[in-house]
């Protein structure tokens, strides 16, 4: 059908970077699904994991501003009080990263 992108995962994964030792709450297991359906060209980095004042009730993740200096795209993750960046290197157009971290999130999350 038209406008259905598929989604396989690629054979091998790409870098998961582990600088730091905390991550938000459910962030793990969505950045290993992302690592594993991305090219092995590409880098999955956690930023620095900071506190809210406002209260995600569900896990979600949303897409933040990506100039043109940037190769790829800056994820904001929320859960609870905590909100994390993740930066993912790609080429992936914006469309493709968004179907993956659909999916992603969905299959962690449900």
């Amino acid at each position: 059908s038209r406008g259905t992108m598929r989604l396989t995962p690629i054979a091998r994964m790409a870098r998961l970077v582990n600088n730091h030792s905390s991550v938000a709450p459910g962030l793990a297991p969505v950045l290993k699904h992302l690592a594993e359906r991305l090219p092995e060209t590409d880098t999955v980095t956690p930023g620095r994991l900071a506190k809210t004042r406002g209260v995600a009730r569900d896990f979600r993740v949303t897409f933040g501003a990506s100039g043109p200096e940037l190769s790829g795209f800056k994820l904001i993750a929320r859960k609870g009080k905590s909100t994390q960046e993740v930066f993912v290197t790609s080429k992936l157009s914006r469309e493709e990263m968004e179907a993956h971290v659909g999916w992603c999130v969905n299959k962690v999350h449900g």
